[in-house]
């Protein structure tokens, strides 16, 4: 009985298949919502979950990865990382769109156009489509946001004492995973910072500036000298003689085979690393000059293109801006906070964009491109600056280090 019971029904469904195949569009609605009026509740359930999985598309798997990554532009960080849950397929798609994740970077303050600084927080070398290790531009994103949350925490900064050097210290530079200090005990030390370890250690001469890189380190010395070392042999690569008066301040460039300096003769000179040889000197501070920059500018402005190489130059008073051709001997402009009525720190910093220098009320901020002052920090808790960055900065007060989100002040 029961089979043929099943058979009937089975002969009926497959006509019912049949004769709906020829209904027209507005027949099969009708016969459609019949159906449904004649429904109970246990079928309308079930016709509402059979329709759900019938309806949905996953258009991230549908679409060519050229609209999906213009579609996932639009999205914050945070949707994103909650997308990437959906499925396998939605995760993998989202984490090859390298754009949204290289903007999502930009957006916490990293320069990932600057090698040397992504080296230095990220520990990657180069900007490429996939870091060492199958990395993504989305993991380096959850990566720094991570390190930024734990910055809230008591034991994000650890304290390390470095002992070698028998004289106060009075220079100091950092860079990636090292630190240079210069020493009145006649002595530079480059440091490990990973291992709290003296790497080299070199007889030179008392230091008030300091840099360096893989292979060497220039010191601005008291004795109104400028001298470069090898680090591996200890050897004095050169020496530069001229000043008149302590060298305050040091910088250089490979790329330029050139060496700037500044002194309490109140002059700045330009040097040819190679040689030794002065190739210039400018005038035009009544006061020492206190800091040196010699860098590439990554904006064009009105004395300078895109790309161009920037001399900075302070006093207490001012900053004044310079080019390195030699025609040019006077420099471009001076940048003089004076209806602020602050002396300025030689703890002056410019990223090719922007100019942050500590003053006795706070840190000012240059525009570079219209050379006007942009922010000042006042309400900071200190006023020594460390470090500017485009998210955060480090400031020193007298026992204290700060971390302070700039966006926010």
């Amino acid at each position: 009985m029961i089979t043929k019971m099943s058979q009937r029904f089975d002969t009926w469904l497959g006509n019912l298949r049949e004769v709906f195949k020829t209904l027209s569009d507005h027949q099969k609605n009708t016969v459609i919502e019949d159906i449904i009026d004649l429904c109970e509740p246990e079928q309308l359930r079930f016709l509402s979950t059979k329709l759900e999985i019938l309806v949905k598309r996953d258009y991230l798997k549908c679409l060519p990865l050229e609209l999906s990554f213009h579609v996932l532009k639009w999205l914050d960080p945070i949707s994103l990382c909650r997308c990437s849950l959906v499925s396998k397929v939605w995760n993998k798609v989202i984490s090859s769109c390298e754009v949204v994740w290289q903007n999502a970077c930009r957006d916490l303050g990293m320069d990932i156009n600057d090698k040397f600084n992504e080296d230095a927080i990220s520990n990657f070398s180069g900007i490429t489509s996939s870091f060492p290790g199958g990395r993504t531009w989305k993991q380096v994103y959850i990566s720094h946001v991570r390190k930024m949350k734990r910055l809230m925490c008591e034991d994000a900064v650890e304290r390390k004492q470095l002992y070698g050097h028998t004289a106060r210290v009075f220079a100091l530079y950092y860079r990636g995973d090292y630190l240079v200090t210069g020493s009145d005990d006649r002595s530079v030390r480059l440091w490990d910072l990973r291992l709290g370890q003296c790497k080299f250690a070199l007889k030179t001469h008392t230091c008030a500036d300091i840099c360096f890189d893989e292979t060497k380190v220039i010191t601005a010395s008291f004795d109104n000298t400028v001298g470069m070392w090898d680090w591996s042999t200890g050897e004095v690569l050169q020496y530069f003689r001229g000043h008149t008066a302590a060298v305050f301040s040091v910088d250089y460039c490979d790329e330029l085979d050139t060496v700037v300096s500044g002194s309490a003769d109140s002059t700045l000179r330009i040097w040819k690393m190679s040689s030794g040889q002065c190739m210039q000197t400018r005038y035009g501070h009544t006061d020492w000059v206190i800091k040196v920059i010699l860098r590439k500018t990554e904006v064009k402005s009105q004395f300078f293109r895109k790309q161009d190489f920037v001399l900075l130059s302070m006093d207490k008073q001012a900053i004044k801006i310079w080019s390195l051709a030699y025609e040019s001997e006077k420099c471009l402009t001076t940048l003089t906070p004076e209806e602020l009525n602050v002396h300025l720190q030689p703890r002056v910093q410019f990223n090719g964009r922007s100019i942050a220098c500590a003053s006795d009320v706070g840190i000012l901020v240059w525009d570079f491109k219209t050379l006007l002052i942009t922010r000042v920090f006042t309400e900071s808790p200190a006023k020594w600056l460390i470090s500017y960055g485009n998210m955060y900065s480090l400031l020193m007060g007298m026992n204290s280090l700060y971390v302070i989100e700039g966006k926010a002040n």
